[in-house]
């Protein structure tokens, strides 16, 4: 398994080959020896579609790479949820960017081992429309637009775990949707 330099080097491939337009089919080659990373690939390339046939922008200071990234935490997390489910997955995501403890970048905080499974080996995207509002709540929350409902959370699960043991030392702060998020 490559080290965190290997994986962001990964990922750095991928959106070279997504942006220039070579597509996934280029950016899944040059990552296919890392873990996820033709998935992961894949993946990126029919977000930036789905961004690119929408008329969401991308906010002005914002790389459409963090777009894309957090559309994808999003749709991985949240992609049965209504607007208020994906949004409080999109605020824990840029509360956790928002605290020292964690990395300070977005593909740092969403790409951690261990944080999110989906970027193991990210699933096949099945559901376009899911995938076009993940992208559209990712621009917005990156934006500054969207009200933090979490409270600031920096932790979620789906609420059909009960209370995992990791939640332990944790406040509840809410349930929104089929997740529970909590603080410390």
């Amino acid at each position: 398994m490559p080290g965190r330099s290997g994986v962001f080097a990964a990922i750095l491939l991928i959106l070279v080959g997504v942006l220039t337009g070579a597509g996934a089919a280029h950016a899944t080659s040059a990552v296919a020896g890392y873990p996820g990373g033709r998935a992961l690939a894949s993946a990126m390339a029919q977000a930036h579609e789905a961004l690119a046939q929408s008329d969401i922008e991308v906010p002005d200071g914002i790389s459409e790479r963090d777009v894309l990234l957090l559309a994808l935490n999003v749709y991985y997390e949240a992609r049965g949820e209504g607007l208020a489910g994906k949004a409080a997955v999109a605020n824990v995501t840029l509360n956790r960017l928002g605290d020292r403890r964690w990395p300070s970048t977005l593909a740092e905080v969403i790409l951690q081992p261990g944080q999110f499974s989906w970027t193991r080996k990210p699933p096949r995207i099945e559901d376009r429309e899911a995938l076009r509002a993940s992208v559209m709540v990712a621009a917005k929350a990156l934006s500054g637009v969207l009200r933090d409902r979490t409270g600031g959370a920096l932790y979620f699960h789906a609420a059909r775990l009960g209370e995992p043991d990791w939640t332990r030392g944790l406040t509840r702060i809410a349930r929104i949707g089929a997740h529970t998020f909590y603080a410390d």
